[in-house]
Order: structure tokens, then sequence, then C-alpha cells
């Protein structure tokens, strides 16, 4: 009896150690900067608004062909994001309130299930809304592994604000910022106010990184990763960034760059990708499957060290409807 339980011991241990193993000692902050046209951000070789997003990406893996491929519009590209793919939201009323919620898993329920952590090592972060979208309520994901909202401020800064807070208590595994600041002042019409929002919210990637790299808990274990949803209009700067929404040049083309853990250093490759990719791309440095994506993991930017064994073929893919349409122009 006492040589079968110490070999039962032994087997728990072991099964105990292999769980713990199989989540790296790294930590991503994805931030999403909603609605800066790539000619006012990577795409204008002086860095005039983006200074620290320019120094940083130089330090880091640039994609320099990163693409909307679906809707150019923040109410898909942010749920495309961080679900991975382009599938149709639904809505539904949600605590008293209209809202829309994801019918796939996103990045917080896939980690948070296969690593089981709680919801202060995933993270939501943004403004105040009273109905943020939702992620999903499938059986095999759903409500049990949301991430946790944080929904502070009426501005980026506060935002900001906020998430350091946030970083600094509970150092999440994984976090989302979202800086919604650029849209809206895009939309205002005045091209000073929407600049102005860009040099803020890259002030504020900067401030990230220098947390990052002075944080015992967080340095040189990190992963910053900074994209938009969609771009805005490319036709002439005076009128042409008010708007978006179709598929032209500038609505599609997006930045995406990564620095830190896992990430190469001084990197540009022009291969081109797409919004679906970033969700398999943080599986893969967190180690955590994505089985219900149509992305794949952007592994050119990937340290060679880095973790690939979680990258599946995607069980699930949706047709949407491509009936002859200007504003979609493109099957996803």
């Amino acid at each position: 009896m006492k040589f079968i339980k110490i070999i039962f011991t032994l087997l728990f241990l072991f099964t105990a150690q292999t769980v713990l193993a199989q989540m790296p000692d790294r930590y991503v902050i994805l931030v999403i900067i909603d609605g800066a046209r790539y000619s006012e951000t990577l795409g204008d070789t002086s860095g005039g608004f983006t200074p620290k997003i320019r120094q940083l990406s130089a330090q880091g893996a640039v994609i320099d062909s990163f693409f909307n491929n679906g809707w150019t519009v923040t109410s898909r590209g942010v749920p495309a994001i961080w679900s991975g793919s382009w599938s149709t939201p639904k809505d539904t009323f949600y605590n008293g309130f209209q809202t829309q919620y994801a019918t796939v898993p996103t990045l917080w329920e896939y980690f948070r299930k296969e690593h089981q952590q709680d919801s202060t090592q995933a993270q939501y972060i943004m403004k105040y809304l009273s109905s943020p979208w939702l992620q999903s309520f499938r059986p095999d994901y759903g409500p049990a592994y949301w991430p946790w909202y944080i929904l502070n401020g009426s501005s980026d800064l506060q935002v900001w604000q906020k998430a350091r807070t946030q970083l600094q208590t509970w150092h999440p595994r994984l976090s989302v910022i979202y800086l919604a600041d650029v849209d809206h002042y895009g939309h205002s019409g005045v091209w000073g106010d929407y600049t102005q929002a860009i040099s803020v919210a890259d002030s504020i990637v900067g401030m990230i990184w220098n947390l990052v790299q002075s944080d015992p808990v967080f340095k040189d274990k990190t992963t910053l990763i900074v994209t938009n949803d969609h771009g805005r209009h490319s036709d002439g700067v005076s009128t042409g960034f008010v708007g978006h929404g179709d598929g032209c040049q500038g609505c599609r083309r997006i930045m995406l760059f990564g620095i830190g853990a896992g990430i190469k250093k001084g990197v540009h490759t022009s291969v081109k990708r797409y919004i679906p990719d970033i969700v398999p791309t943080i599986g893969t440095l967190l180690n955590f499957p994505t089985p219900v994506v149509s992305g794949v993991s952007i592994s050119e930017i990937l340290d060679p060290s880095t973790s690939v064994e979680n990258e599946v073929v995607p069980e699930e893919f949706v047709l949407e409807q491509n009936f002859p349409n200007p504003f979609n122009p493109e099957l996803s």
C-alpha cells in the first residue's frame, strides 16, 4: 500500500508540474487604437504624430502589410481582433442594456480555459460604457471564462490611468487596452483634434512600455502588441480622415507591431497579414489553442524559441454574404 501511495503521489506531482509548465512565464498586453489611419502612424516615416510608436517599432517587429480584410467599422473590427474571425455578432439585452455578443470564443476565453486562470489575469480595459460588447455564450467556453471588464473614464488618458493601476496591482497575464479617442475625434472633422488624439495614444503606448521596463514582474517577460481595428478614407488629408467604412486602401491598411518577450528584434516583414491573425499569435505566445479562428499565427515575427505547438487547423469557418457590394469586396 505504501508503494502504491508513493506512485500516486509522484503521478499527482508530475501532472501538476505538467499543467503549470503549459503556461510560459510571459505576459501579453494588446493595445487597440481605434481608427488611426496608417498614413498618420507607421506610414509616416518621420513619425510626426507617433514618435514613441516609431521608436518602439524599430526595436521590435513590424508587419508592413497589415490589413483589415473584413468590415472596416469598429463594431466589426474590434470583435474580430479579439475573436480571431469575422463571425457576425448577435444582438441581445444584457443587464437591461442592448448590446452584442460574440458567436465564437474570444482570446480571453481560450486563455482562461486552457490555463485555468481567474479573471484578474485576463483583463479588458476601456472607457466607461453602459453596454460593452460581450464575449461568447458558447457552452464549451462562455461567461465562466470572460475577462474582467474595467470600464473607467471618458478619455484615453483616463483609461491609461486606470490601466496603469490594474497592471501594477494584478500583473495580468493577458491585458487588452482599448483606446477610443482617435476614431471619435476623426469623426469630429477637425484635423488638429484627430492628430492630437493620435499623439496622445502614442504617448500612452510609450508609457505602457516604460511601465513594463521598470516593473520587476513584467520586465523581460512581456510582449506588447499595438494595432488598429480600421483606418480612414484615403481621399485627401483635409476630408478623407473624417470617415471610414468601405474597401479603400486608407480604410483597410492598418498598423501592427510587437516588441518584447517572444518577438524578434529589428524586423520588418512584407508578408500580408490580417486582423484574424492576432488571436492565434497571442495563443502561440501564451501557449493556448485557438481552434475556432480563421487566422493563423504570425510566425515570421516570433522568436524561434516561442512555442508553436498549439497552432491548429480551425474547426469552423464562416462564409459571409458576398453578393456585389462595394463596401465588402472580399470574402471573409
